[in-house]
């Protein structure tokens, strides 16, 4: 399966459980790989002082490492 694909998948499969669902949105097309969008998740989270933010990308990081752990 491609990439884009995939992070359309994560997509579908991650929106249900955002509170800021455009942030996620846009996050997910700024990247071309689950490998590249893993480490922007990983830095946003270490900068993010938001907490709902916060909370969506830690959602976030758990579905990408569901997945690639299939």
């Amino acid at each position: 399966m491609n990439q884009r694909k995939e992070i359309e998948l994560l997509m579908f499969d991650v929106l249900p459980y955002m509170a800021n669902m455009e942030f996620i949105k846009e996050l997910l097309e700024s990247v071309n790989s689950l490998e590249e969008l893993e480490q922007k998740v990983r830095e946003l989270l270490e900068k993010e002082t938001d907490i709902t933010k916060k909370t969506d990308l830690k959602i976030l990081l758990e579905k990408i490492e569901e997945r690639k752990n299939k």
